[in-house]
This record gives structure tokens, C-alpha cells and sequence, in this order.
């Protein structure tokens, strides 16, 4: 990203060979375009999209990710990527935001709150404090259904990616073990003291290492 941004590349940059193209090692793909555009001293114009696209959205989210993978980051990393595709044209942003909506989980009201609870500011530590003793206190003691519900495309922050009056607000199951006084703790001492949550991934890179390795078992 730093050679294309600056328009030097070294010989040992030059001579990386980024892998086979495929579709499931998102990484590579997007490496594997960049490298493309390098090459061409006159793009077709989907090409630069793409490789706008991996400048500006993919490859910044991606370090972000790696660099707060915890799952209290991850309502931040999905509000932060809709915010950094707003630069795309109408037509695109149809195509995008249908991506966003159907991967949208971390919109979710619970995965919200667990954001909320790691924030650094105690006020809205606080008001998830309240939203996750309220859905307590009015357990219904029946399976929910976790569906997401609208994003807001221009929210200005994550904890307004969503219309908290319009949705039923279901306690993270994250939290089910933690003591009312446990929670209030959290509000004025943030999650250091509960690291517990912390150690959940927001992503699933642990997961699809395994199916690569049994992947490549199986056909051995």
C-alpha cells in the first residue's frame, strides 16, 4: 500500500510473488490487484476502482482488525468501514451497503452493548450498563431471535448504527455470567477488569486456518 500510495517500488517488492489469485484468501486478492495496477501505465477504470477500494477501505480495515481483534472492537470496525465507503459513487454504494447489511452481525444491538462496555467513555459504559440490566430484568426466559436490524449508513458514531427505540433489546450472552454489581464495576473501571470478553476474536481467521489444514488432511 505504501509503494502505490508513493509510487516507489523496490526490486524486492517487484519480485514478491503474492500467491495464486483465490476468491476465500481476501488478502491475496487484494494484493494480487494492487500488483496489477502497478503494472499499468493506463488502468481500465474498474481496475482503479478496485484498487481505490483496497486503498482506501480494505486495506485500512484490515489493519485495524489485526491490530483490535477483540470482539468489543467489533461494532467500531463495521461502523468505521461504513464510514470510509461513503466515498463511493450511488451505484456502488448500492452494491456495498448490501454486503454490509447481509454481514452486518456486529450491528446487532447485543454485539453493540459489548461494544459499549469497552469504550473509554464512562458515559456510555453507563447506558449499556442500563440496556443490559433492563433486557435482565426483563428476561422472558424464551430463545431469541438474533436478527440485525436497519443500519444507519450516517451514523457519526457506532452506538448510533442502530434505532435502540425500535429494537427489543436482548442481553449479550457474553455478559450472563457477570453479577449486576459486576457490570456497575465495569461502568466505572472500564473491561480491564473483566478480560474474559476481551479474549473473544471479532473475526473468524482462527477458524478458517483450521478448515485450511483439514482441508488439505482430507485430500492428503
Amino acid at each position: 500500500m505504501n509503494a502505490i500510495s508513493t509510487g516507489v517500488f523496490t526490486s524486492d517488492l517487484a519480485n514478491i510473488e503474492p500467491g495464486p489469485l483465490s476468491h476465500s484468501r481476501w488478502l491475496t486478492t487484494a494484493n494480487r490487484i494492487l500488483r496489477l495496477y502497478a503494472t499499468k501505465t493506463d488502468p481500465l477504470e474498474n481496475l482503479m476502482i478496485l484498487a481505490t477500494y483496497v486503498m482506501k477501505v480494505y486495506g485500512p480495515m484490515w489493519f485495524t482488525i489485526k491490530c483490535n481483534p477483540s470482539c468489543i472492537n467489533g461494532a467500531k470496525h463495521l461502523w468505521q468501514t461504513i464510514s470510509l465507503t461513503r466515498y463511493l459513487s450511488a451505484d456502488l454504494k448500492i452494491v456495498i451497503d448490501k454486503v454490509l447489511i447481509r454481514n452486518g452481525y456486529f450491528g446487532h444491538p447485543e454485539n453493540i452493548l459489548i461494544a459499549m462496555l469497552g469504550d473509554d467513555r464512562e458515559i456510555i459504559r453507563e447506558l449499556a450498563c442500563q440496556q443490559i440490566l433492563k433486557a435482565r430484568a426483563e428476561n422472558d426466559q424464551g430463545l431469541r431471535t438474533f436478527k440485525v436490524p436497519p443500519l444507519n449508513f450516517d451514523a457519526e458514531d457506532y452506538t448510533d448504527l442502530i434505532k435502540w427505540q425500535d429494537c427489543k433489546i436482548t442481553e449479550p450472552p457474553l455478559t450472563y455470567n457477570l453479577s449486576d454489581e459486576f457490570l456497575k464495576e465495569i461502568v466505572k473501571c472500564g473491561l480491564r477488569t473483566c478480560q474474559s470478553i476481551k479474549d473473544f476474536p471479532c473475526h473468524t481467521q482462527a477458524v478458517e486456518r483450521c478448515i485450511k489444514l483439514v482441508t488439505e488432511a482430507s485430500s492428503a
